[in-house]
């Protein structure tokens, strides 16, 4: 395929040619023509080996424009001759195929500029006012990539003949009930590819897990990113569907039977522009062990692949989502409407997370195109295989701070250990905005993970691990009596027993917080004497009932109303 893209790049040469020669050449010139021609032709083919441009139209005119100035070589050659005979067929055409290359490339950058609004049109996209409050068990918190990739290459020395490879891209993935992270080791270089000719395996951790290992898993791989030639995976995809345009890098998935398969998202783009139809987006799945491939669209694609999305595809789906409802020059004159997407994600932008259903999802939060606003427009969850945008604004999101905010507020606590934030997700923590961060070291080793509330700085929490962090922030949040509500939309259980311990805490505005635990429970109960005003006559030894909202082995709980005995 490849031979036959380097002949059409070389049409503009041969119509030049042919012309010149019609109009009395001579052999001379003949001649002349091949060898410029044979010349260029190897040019071209080298460029396109080695380059690897996607064939469309903006890609056909500038290698076209290439042939053409080997056309050029020879008609300056032959300038003196030119001038004699007065034959000027050859410049004239050449002139006016460069005219026709000018056209062409002025029309692809209007284009550009005037697809914008059919770019955000084509985004699939839904709005949501409240995402669902944080069920940890379905949706788990994950450990950060550069936490992952450190220990991963820390284990390389398991790996056989470990000199040969280096670390490969760093995929989510569930596979069965458990949540990976997947990675294949790659070539480091091209004598390393030829010593080896074959990768030996891939690493796999639980995405979860902060004692989690990782596992290195024997599995040669013939057809890879970083072999090269004909065992290129780059150079497969491309001579088999050179019309699509290839985003980001082709990642390493693994079936429910252990199979190894490497996925490259592709698009074809809107005539004479590179813009992708979110609605129109494509996956090519490679056999990494004899080089077959097939094509698919993305939400059609095998079901054991949970990325047919790249994460930069899934950036470029925000940009077209935030930036572009009102076409180009409103993103940048007007600006009405436009959410610009933070960059803080771990992947260009977008942070991947685990969903219910046990798909990937990729999260970016969007900012104000006003400079010095740090609070948050909202936040998106891009689907990792169809690339459905859904938004996430409503009441609760207004004013919230955003991502860069959230990690300034970590890093501000440890500023003499000089620890970053990374990975900042925001969570419904029953019914609160909640900033997720993993606080790591320079080294981008793990070190606590950070529970902010995104509407109020205040409330910072910091622990070891994902579970315990989480029942110290709801316990946090359960003594402010502005979140008698907090407990959103857990499981509601009928209560009742007698109260042992109790403790009253008052506020500046007269409201009090009372906190009771119960005999024979751990849960601490709090209520708002501004939803109880009898509440604050509760003491030790009452016997109490009420409903409660709260999660399974939950360490505290929010409720509204309590029946006290002898008590009206």
């Amino acid at each position: 395929m490849i031979f036959l893209i380097a002949l059409a790049s070389m049409a503009g040469f041969i119509l030049i040619a042919l012309a010149d020669l019609a109009a009395g050449g001579g052999k001379a010139r003949l001649k002349q023509y091949v060898f410029s021609g044979i010349t260029g032709y190897i040019v071209l083919f080298l460029i396109i080996y080695f380059v690897l441009p996607a064939f469309i139209i903006q890609n056909i005119l500038w290698l076209n424009a290439i042939g053409i100035l080997f056309a050029i070589f020879v008609l300056i050659a032959n300038k003196q001759t030119e001038k004699e005979t007065k034959k000027t067929t050859g410049l004239k055409l050449t002139a006016g195929l460069f005219a026709v290359l000018l056209i062409g490339a002025v029309v692809c950058v209007i284009a550009n500029f005037a697809v914008y609004q059919s770019t955000y049109d084509h985004v699939v996209k839904s709005t949501e006012d409240e995402a669902k409050p944080l069920d940890e068990e379905k949706t788990p918190i994950a450990i950060a990539p550069s936490s992952v990739r450190n220990m991963m290459n820390k284990k390389m020395s398991v790996v056989p003949e470990t000199q040969l490879y280096q670390l490969g891209s760093l995929q989510t993935q569930t596979v069965g009930e458990t949540n990976e992270y997947i990675a294949p080791v790659e070539f480091d270089g091209f004598f390393k590819w030829i010593k080896g000719g074959e990768t030996s395996g891939y690493f796999v951790i639980d995405a979860t897990s902060l004692s989690a290992q990782p596992e290195f898993v024997e599995n040669k791989l013939a057809y890879v990113p970083s072999a090269y030639f004909h065992k290129d995976l780059e150079r497969i995809i491309y001579s088999r569907y050179p019309t699509y345009i290839r985003e980001g890098e082709a990642r390493l998935e693994i079936d429910e039977d252990g199979k190894a398969w490497y996925v490259q998202t592709v698009y074809q783009p809107k005539l004479f522009t590179g813009k992708a139809n979110g609605d129109d987006i494509q996956v090519v799945v490679v056999n990494p062990y004899n080089g077959e491939s097939e094509i698919y669209d993305a939400a059609k694609a095998p079901a054991f692949i949970e990325n047919t999305i790249a994460p930069e595809m899934a950036s470029k789906l925000n940009t077209y989502y935030g930036e572009y409802s009102g076409g180009f020059w409103n993103r940048y004159f007007g600006k009405a409407g436009v959410k610009i997407p933070n960059d803080n994600g771990t992947e260009h932008g977008v942070t991947a997370v685990f969903s219910e259903d046990g798909s990937i999802q990729y999260f970016t939060d969007f900012k104000s195109p006003k400079e010095n606003i740090d609070s948050a427009l909202g936040y998106s969850m891009v689907d990792g295989r169809t690339g459905e945008v859904t938004f996430f604004g409503g009441e609760k999101n207004n004013g919230i701070m955003d991502s860069s905010g959230a990690v300034q507020v970590v890093e501000k606590e440890y500023p003499e250990k000089k620890w970053e934030g990374k990975m900042p997700v925001l969570y419904n923590i029953d019914g609160n905005p909640t900033w997720v961060v993993s606080v790591l070291d320079a080294n981008g080793i793990f070190k606590k993970y950070a529970y902010v509330r995104a509407a109020d700085s205040d409330y910072v929490v910091f622990g070891d691990d994902a579970e315990s962090t989480l029942q110290a922030y709801r316990l946090q949040l359960s003594t402010d009596p502005s979140t008698a509500e907090s407990t959103g939309d857990a499981p509601v259980q009928q209560v009742s027993g007698e109260v042992t311990r109790l403790y009253i805490s008052g506020e500046s505005s007269g409201t009090k917080t009372i906190q009771f635990l119960l005999q024979g429970q751990d849960t601490i109960y709090s209520i708002s004497s501004a939803d109880a005003p009898y509440a604050i006559f509760l003491k030790e030894g009452d016997q109490v009932s009420f409903e409660a909202a709260m999660h399974e082995d939950a360490s505290s709980a929010t409720i509204e109303q309590v029946t006290i005995d002898g008590l009206n």
